[in-house]
């Protein structure tokens, strides 16, 4: 609570700055004397704070714009529990009303939603329970070449709905909570936080620095009242960049990254981390995004984990090099958008381990087949290697493809079906593979308004 109360004062000194999510930069009018180079740089995806959801470029920029709209959708999930037998189905309902304030100005733009929400369970009504989801980013030119960012994504919510409702800018690659695991239904509160300076001290050249803060908690498993079952996880972060642009649209450059992973129970993990990066950005609809390098880590575990140890006392375990890197492509066209994503990173364990060797592949396709029909699917591969090997740890392997379409009664007015499959394994050495499956089919009713805000 008390970090949250300083996130708002900062933004009232700042006069509530921001960074929008449509272009993510800010207007390129001099401020004080006349410069000789005025075009706003904005830092490239690998080291940018912010990460866009998949759009359209038919949609266009919107900015200066109140939007709302409320949801209602009802789904059924037949194995809540993600157990390997003995499958729990559940019909469950959902109502989330959203807002969403979009605004640039001259030196400072502003995006805000909140979404709260209401659920009710047929079958596990102890997991019924009020969400909410907050997203603010904020950017602010303190001078004609310095820029300080504020993001910040909050959420309550058990996995019921999870990605299935809207969507809002969120963390970048580099800053990002492992979210690979299929957990059961379960309440978790998670938050992300990051704050970025940023100096532009040539036409073509940026250098920034910025820090980044999580955490995932989680609270009682369906029907298992008073006992957690998953590990609480934090993560601090520092990093520091340069990025130089030629020909107007590559990027090349270098980022050294600090992070601390916690964990409750458990131990802590360091890592350190210097990536390389390319990336190629095409007009204002597609990016291609490239970075690697080695990371070092290092893990301590308490006597939680390893009782031998006796109270109080902590394990440092053998220090790793392992590689880092990843891979993004997004593209925006007039009726297609897709985006394509790998990442290998140390990483919190998704609340089921401590730290994880992380590696995860992604695609997302939209299509808008007709003026009011838009087809959505998407397939996601992650494989979590803990990485030492202890005795309540194992890989985990996941897997997920989904397929929806959505149909717009009205231009306010609109409906959607969407099916996913979900399975997962743990491969444990010594005892037999556990798998998991799940299918979760749900259709919803929305409406949803936009008004312009006056400059």
């Amino acid at each position: 609570m008390k970090r949250h109360k300083i996130f708002a004062i900062l933004l009232v000194m700042l006069g509530l700055p921001s960074w929008g999510q449509d272009g993510h930069s800010i207007p390129a009018a001099p401020i004080g004397p006349e410069l000789p180079y005025t075009e706003v740089l904005t830092p490239p995806t690998p080291v940018n704070l912010v990460q866009l959801p998949l759009t359209f470029a038919s949609d266009g920029e919107r900015s200066n714009i109140l939007s709302g709209s409320i949801q209602v959708g009802s789904g059924y999930n037949d194995n809540a529990l993600v157990t390997p037998t003995d499958h729990i189905g559940n019909v469950s309902t959902l109502i989330v009303p959203r807002i969403e304030i979009r605004q640039n100005r001259e030196r400072w733009s502003l995006d805000l939603a909140y979404s709260p929400g209401v659920t009710t369970n047929q079958n596990l009504s102890e997991q019924n329970q009020f969400a909410h989801n907050l997203s603010v980013s904020t950017n602010y030119r303190l001078s004609p070449h310095v820029s300080l960012q504020v993001r910040d994504n909050f959420a309550k919510t058990n996995n019921l709905f999870s990605g299935l409702f809207g969507s809002t800018a969120g963390p970048g690659p580099l800053q990002q909570s492992n979210s690979s695991v299929i957990t059961p239904l379960a309440d978790s509160r998670s938050n992300n936080a990051g704050l970025g300076l940023t100096y532009q001290f040539s036409a073509s050249s940026l250098v920034g620095v910025s820090g980044n803060y999580y955490f995932v908690n989680y609270g009682e498993v369906a029907g298992t009242p008073g006992i957690s079952g998953f590990i609480d996880s934090r993560s601090a972060s520092a990093a520091t960049f340069y990025a130089h642009r030629f020909s107007n649209r590559h990027w090349v450059g270098a980022t050294y990254n600090f992070q601390q992973l916690m964990f409750d129970p458990g131990g802590r993990t360091t890592i350190h981390r210097a990536l390389g990066f390319y990336s190629l950005v095409l007009g204002t609809h597609m990016t291609l995004s490239l970075w690697a390098g080695p990371q070092y880590s290092t893990t301590y575990v308490s006597s939680i984990l390893i009782p031998q140890l006796g109270a109080g006392s902590t394990l440092t375990l053998p220090s790793q090099w392992t590689p880092a890197g990843g891979v993004m492509y997004s593209w925006g066209g007039s009726r297609t958008g897709l985006h394509v994503g790998y990442s290998r990173l140390i990483s919190d364990g998704s609340g089921v381990a401590e730290a994880v060797n992380s590696q995860q592949v992604d695609a997302e396709i939209r299509q808008r087949l007709a003026a009011r029909w838009t087809a959505i699917t998407g397939v996601a591969y992650a494989r979590n290697n803990p990485l030492h090997r202890l005795s309540t740890t194992a890989p985990l392997r996941s897997l997920r493809g989904n397929a929806g379409i959505e149909y717009r009664l009205t231009d306010n007015l609109g409906m959607g079906f969407s099916y996913e499959r979900q399975q997962q394994q743990y491969e444990y050495p010594l005892l037999p593979s556990a798998t998991a499956n799940q299918n979760r089919v749900w259709f919803s009713l929305s409406y949803g308004f936009a008004r312009p805000l006056g400059r």
